[in-house]
């Protein structure tokens, strides 16, 4: 072997003689580097930019630093996980194919029959779908921030994070900005997804076919819808934040198809409808806050057996529109209704409980109907007109009945109340008894 070539071969030949640990320096390209290191090993990036795509076959660690960058050439995947094991940590990965025409979704990075990965802490920009985890199951994908190109082009791009046949899989602490979906779940079902952060999307959740997953403790702001659950059972959203989805069509959450939904201790701040129901049955929404919001709950005759207790509906323009019969849906359960600010209740035995039942009646459905469009001007004087006059008229429907209404702070009746109403008869009465022994 002649010296020039000798010393090509160095960089690869020092790499073999490193059973746990390579680094990557400007020589070899990321593939070299992935090939030559063992099975288990970790290959530690630069603070450089590797360029071309990547695949990893065989359980391996990747960890880079601030300003190590994985650019692909645009004609596929960026970087493609195809083993068991592998760890990618730390860095940025960008430029993946964003052709629509393949039969393959391309993505920043790709999970393909790969189970027990971790990707954590990556930053990923201009790609088609962020992480895409298809057939892979057992993974951890954990604080990446993965930002679209934008609302303006959603149906150009793909989404945030996407599960297809995706079993078992956690999702912690991501942040996903202006892609077309945050994340989209297709026959994915026993999935954790926790505390990620979802702004600027189409839908934060799009869900199909999906079963048995959790949701806790993600923030949903600023998308067109929070999350769409459709055609999907047995599904736990808990503690999650649904504010600021407007348009002409936005919601909160979106029941679609789905049954047996769990929708307990979510905040549902200045959305356009915080929940919107439709064909959807044996579902339970319970210790939830509408605030704020156009319309509170809106409820489509094809939604049956559906609970509410102990939620609070405060300051909505309409806090529920029924679009129907409500026949088979409750308002309480066990005895425990819901709280209505609109509704100054007495509770003499100071249980919690109003003495009286509520009745919430509105005509607006009759005009959302009509025309969608009603729904930008529900805060307009001329709405509130519009009830007034149906309620005049006696034109207005029964959207809830409450028997057992929950006495929030604000319609809190105490004794102390009462006692000013009784003030002006103890006086007469007194004044009265002076007269007499007179």
């Amino acid at each position: 072997m002649n010296v020039p070539c000798l010393l090509r071969a160095v960089p690869l030949l020092l790499l073999l003689l490193l059973p746990d640990t390579a680094f990557a320096g400007s020589g070899p390209s990321l593939q070299e580097l992935v090939n030559a290191a063992p099975p288990g090993g970790t290959i530690r990036l630069e603070r450089q930019t590797y360029r071309g795509n990547v695949t990893i076959s065989k359980p391996l660690t990747l960890v880079g630093r601030t300003g190590t960058i994985i650019e692909g050439d645009g004609s596929g995947d960026v970087v493609t996980i195809t083993a068991s094991g592998v760890h990618l940590e730390n860095m940025e990965i960008r430029h993946s194919s964003m052709n629509m025409s393949s039969g393959e979704e391309y993505a920043a990075v790709k999970l393909s029959g790969a189970t027990g990965a971790v990707i954590t802490h990556l930053r990923i920009n201009d790609a088609y779908h962020g992480i895409f985890l298809k057939n892979s199951h057992d993974n951890e994908i954990s604080d990446n921030r993965i930002l679209g190109h934008g609302q303006d082009v959603v149906y150009g791009q793909g989404n945030g994070i996407q599960l297809v046949h995706a079993n078992r899989n956690k999702l912690q602490r991501n942040s996903i900005t202006a892609t077309r979906d945050g994340i989209y779940f297709y026959y994915a079902d026993g999935n954790q997804t926790d505390h990620n952060t979802i702004s600027h999307t189409r839908y934060g959740l799009h869900y199909m076919y999906s079963n048995g997953n959790g949701f806790t403790g993600n923030r949903f702001s600023k998308n067109l819808g929070g999350a769409a659950i459709m055609v999907s059972s047995r599904i736990e959203l808990a503690d999650n934040e649904f504010s600021f989805q407007q348009g002409s069509n936005a919601f909160g959450i979106l029941l679609q198809e789905s049954q047996q939904v769990h929708i307990a201790g979510n905040r549902f701040y200045q959305n356009l409808r915080g929940l919107y129901i439709d064909n959807s049955h044996d579902n339970r929404i319970e210790g939830n806050l509408f605030l704020h919001n156009k319309v509170g709950a809106e409820i489509w005759p094809s939604a049956d057996k559906l609970s509410f207790t102990q939620n609070r509906f405060l300051r909505n323009t309409a806090p529920v529109l029924a679009m129907g019969d409500q026949g088979t849906n409750q308002w309480s359960v066990n005895g425990r209704g819901n709280v209505w600010d609109d509704q100054p209740l007495l509770d003499l035995n100071q249980d919690g409980i109003g003495d009286d039942p509520v009745q919430y009646k509105s005509s607006l459905y009759k005009l959302i109907q009509e025309n969608e469009l009603v729904y930008m001007f529900l805060s307009s004087p001329s709405i509130s007109i519009y009830e007034r006059i149906n309620l005049l008229l006696n034109r207005q429907n029964m959207m809830v009945q409450d028997s057992y209404p929950l006495i929030g702070d604000h319609a809190r009746f105490p004794y102390g109340g009462l006692a000013w109403l009784l003030l002006p008869a103890a006086g007469m009465g007194l004044w009265y008894g002076r007269r007499r022994i007179r």
